[in-house]
């Protein structure tokens, strides 16, 4: 499985419209062949900051998810959303179970 999380900090007053965008490239996305999960979440305490969880089958799953244009789009927008750089970094998991504390 490929983990994927991506963190951005919205422009105060250009979040609405970055919303609009992560709406749009989560929805193309969850139906994109091998996603298991695409997800934004924000700070309870920093409603600008952004954090996006996704999960792949495979690494060819996700690179032909960073080739689609959907995501070419929202990239395109982000530099005039944003305040700076999004980070990404990408993780393969071996194993995952459920914690059972």
């Amino acid at each position: 499985m490929i983990l994927v999380i991506a963190r951005a900090q919205s422009r105060p007053d250009t979040r609405d419209t970055l919303v609009g965008h992560l709406v749009a490239a989560a929805r193309a996305s969850r139906h994109e062949q091998g996603n298991t999960g695409y997800a934004f979440h924000t700070d309870l305490e920093d409603p600008n900051s952004f954090v996006s969880v996704e999960t792949w089958d495979s690494r060819e799953d996700l690179d032909r998810h960073m080739g689609t244009p959907e995501l070419a789009e929202l990239l395109g927008a982000l530099p005039a959303l944003l305040t700076g750089e999004p980070t990404i970094t990408v993780h393969e998991v071996a194993a995952t179970a459920p914690y059972g504390g």
